[in-house]
């Protein structure tokens, strides 16, 4: 891999010739009114270009040195990390592709709609992609019959939970105000908000709480739990009693704080060891959720594996291995997902305590693939500063969302998966990821591979960017 070059700019003299006498032709030495200059030549590199235009600026339509990467508009070449005006899908795949972030010419919503999405409209009574609770509250709200993003099932059941409204049951957690189309009169159901005095077609006696019975909208009644339990309420241990008003009281129910998260002990089959407070852990139904894998609550990663939240755009969460230590020796005994794994981030209860010896690894992914991220996001490779001293001990992969504003490059849109904005001293540019035992990817762009001034290795791997000789 060739050694990271020295990037100088070199300031063209303009050589700004006399005018004189009157003419229509470029070359002979009088400037017309649709000539920039006229230096009596039609040469090009001595100021005023064959065509008389001033050179030695972007936008004069000479591709000129140094513009290659930062005057699209001169230098339309298919390669340069954009898709340039003229080219297309069919003649310049490279710039032009499906997730590059531009609507090329010849993608449409229906083949590409990764870059040319449906452009949402609130008040058209769909919550789309784009929309959510606080920017479309028309669309997107609890009983619109869609969990929209911002809901969940604890805060909209309704909407997210088994039994939605509009499916025709009047589930525990709905009612005539929260769910008319499911909670009513004569469907033959005696609905929270009933009565044998305002319904008696459903409600024939009333319901007593204190009976030992279980009537419609008691969850218990003295002794009688209906077969619940603390563990049926997410608790490990402890006794689960009734409330006088009939409903469930969990205060006697307890955590476990014998198990361990890192390495996974004290839980039963099929549970993992998870966080409950600062202080203290407990056992919950493991998940099957794997490394990287999309998920929206800690229980649905397995064993040794926690939900963060990897994309702060989207709100997107990922299965993440926990990890005890930010030293090398607990990179590859807890974070051995990959090389790029590195034991890094804090993890916090839910009061936002942070815990103490317990924190999650990086991402182990590709930047040349993507391979190891989400669909929405990219790989990208940075320094870590575990000693805060300004100073990267080491390098890690990592995926952040691709609509993140402090990468874009040039115009609106954010470099493509296997590429990274960098400025080497022409401005900024999409610059494509290349390493030394993937130097031919730099072959098809009719570039070489080139390493970085600090040099990056990950994994005995070093990485670098391709560029022209």
């Amino acid at each position: 891999m060739p050694t990271s070059r020295s990037f100088i700019l070199l300031p063209l003299i303009l050589l700004l010739a006399a005018c004189a006498g009157k003419g229509a032709k470029c070359g002979d030495g009088v400037q017309d009114p649709d000539e920039q200059c006229d230096d009596g030549n039609r040469v090009n590199g001595d100021g005023c270009s064959s065509i008389c235009r001033y050179e030695g600026w972007c936008g004069n339509r000479i591709c000129e040195v140094g513009e290659a990467h930062t005057c699209p508009t001169d230098c339309p070449i298919c390669g340069n990390g954009q898709c340039d005006e003229g080219e297309t899908v069919a003649s310049c795949t490279v710039d032009c592709y499906c997730t590059n972030g531009t609507c090329d010419e010849g993608e449409t919503t229906a083949i590409c709609p990764q870059d040319c999405p449906v452009v949402a409209v609130c008040g058209n009574g769909v919550c789309e992609p784009d929309e959510h609770i606080a920017t479309c509250l028309s669309d997107c709200y609890c009983t619109n019959g869609t969990c929209d993003p911002g809901e969940t099932e604890a805060t909209c059941p309704q909407d997210c939970g088994a039994n939605p409204c509009g499916d025709g049951v009047c589930a525990a957690t709905e009612s005539l105000s929260s769910c008319a189309a499911d909670c009513y009169c004569t469907n033959g159901t005696c609905d929270q908000g009933e009565n044998a005095t305002i319904c008696p077609q459903d409600c024939a006696t009333p319901p007593t709480c204190g009976n030992g019975s279980l009537d419609t909208g008691e969850a218990c009644d003295g002794n009688n739990l209906a077969g619940q339990t603390c563990a049926s309420q997410g608790f490990t241990g402890g006794t689960l009693t009734c409330n006088a008003n009939c409903t469930l009281n969990t205060s006697g129910c307890t955590s476990s704080t014998g198990c361990t998260i890192v390495p996974q002990s004290g839980c039963q089959g099929g549970q993992k060891c998870t966080v409950d407070t600062a202080s203290a852990n407990r056992c919950i139904t493991a998940g099957s959720g794997t490394d990287g894998t999309p998920c929206g609550a800690d229980a649905d990663c397995a064993a040794g594996l926690g939900c963060a939240v990897v994309n702060a755009f989207t709100m997107e969460g990922a299965c993440r291995r926990f990890c005890r230590g930010k030293t090398a020796a607990y990179d590859s005994v807890d974070c051995s997902a990959g090389a790029g794994s590195t034991c890094f981030y804090n993890v916090s209860d839910a009061n936002n305590t942070v815990i103490p010896n317990l924190f999650q690894c990086t991402s182990n992914c590709d930047p040349l693939t993507g391979n190891g991220c989400l669909a929405s996001m990219k790989c990208n490779l940075y320094g870590v500063d575990r000693t805060g001293d300004g100073v990267a001990d080491l390098h890690t992969s990592e995926c952040y969302a691709t609509a993140d504003s402090n990468y874009f490059c040039q115009g609106a849109s954010a470099c493509p998966q296997g590429y990274e904005c960098f400025n080497f001293g022409y401005g900024q540019a999409c610059y494509r990821w290349c390493s030394s035992v993937n130097e031919a990817t730099c072959t098809p762009l009719g570039m070489v591979c080139y390493s970085f001034p600090d040099q990056v290795y990950i994994g005995g791997i070093q990485y670098g960017y391709c560029d022209y000789l």
